[in-house]
């Protein structure tokens, strides 16, 4: 079972932000593939310009602090924490 339901990498990174935009994390993002950084994602502090690298470890990050805690205070998780 895929839980991406696009093939690359662009595609999972565009999945990534869309999930961190619909759960308010995130308030807004544009990607322009023709600029040196395409991926444009906008915070209360404004509009970070990143590469594909730099936003794909932005969404793992983002996700991370922002769930994380759910998995840490989730019973059953068997982490013994």
């Amino acid at each position: 079972m895929a839980i991406w339901a696009s093939d690359n990498r662009n595609g999972h990174v565009r999945e990534a932000l869309t999930l961190l935009l619909s759960q308010g994390v995130i308030d807004d993002f544009r990607i322009s593939p023709e600029d040196e950084f395409p991926f444009r994602i906008q915070v209360p502090a404004g509009i970070v310009p990143m590469t594909e690298h730099q936003a794909a470890h932005f969404a793992l990050g983002a996700v991370t602090a922002h769930f994380g805690h759910l998995a840490r205070d989730s019973e059953g998780t068997g982490t013994g924490f």
